[in-house]
C-alpha cells in the first residue's frame, strides 16, 4: 500500500518527457487532476496519427515521433528484475482498506506537476483540449 504514501513507478532510460508528463498526470493521487479518457485518446492519437510537420504544444509530429523511436532503441536495455520465491505458493487475499491514508503525490510527481504549471513552454502536458479537428 506504498502506492498511498506516493510510491510510484520509474521510467527506464530514454522515456520521452512528454509521456513521462501525462503518466505522471495518470498517476496523481487526487483523480479530479487526471485526465479523462477523451484526453488520453485524443492525445495519443495525436502522437500515433499526425504526419510530420504539424506542430501542436511546442513539438512537431516529427520530434515526438523520433523521441518514441529513440525509447523504443533502449528497450533491449532494460533488464525487468522480477523478485520471486520458486519455492512460494503465491495466491489472491483480500485487503483491509479500513485505515488507509490519504493518497499523496511523490515529490517527483509534485515537481513535474508544478514545473509545467509555471513553464508556458510546456503546455503539452496540459492537453486540456487537443480541438484537433478544428486545427485541421
Amino acid at each position: 500500500l506504498d502506492i498511498c504514501n506516493g510510491l510510484r513507478p520509474e521510467f527506464g532510460k530514454g522515456t520521452p518527457e512528454f509521456y513521462k508528463k501525462l503518466s505522471y498526470r495518470c498517476m496523481d493521487a487526487n483523480p479530479n487532476q487526471r485526465p479523462k479518457v477523451d484526453e488520453l485518446y485524443d492525445t495519443m492519437s495525436f502522437w500515433y496519427i499526425f504526419t510530420d510537420g504539424y506542430k501542436a504544444y511546442g513539438y512537431y509530429v516529427k520530434e515526438i515521433k523520433e523521441a518514441f523511436e529513440d525509447a523504443d532503441k533502449e528497450i533491449p536495455n532494460i533488464s525487468i528484475l522480477r523478485k520471486t520465491n520458486r519455492d512460494a505458493i503465491y495466491t489472491s487475499r483480500a485487503f483491509s482498506f479500513k485505515n488507509l491514508t490519504k493518497p499523496i503525490n511523490s515529490s517527483l510527481i509534485t515537481s513535474y506537476l508544478e514545473k509545467d504549471e509555471n513553464n508556458e513552454e510546456y503546455q503539452d502536458s496540459q492537453l486540456i483540449e487537443l480541438g484537433i479537428s478544428s486545427s485541421l
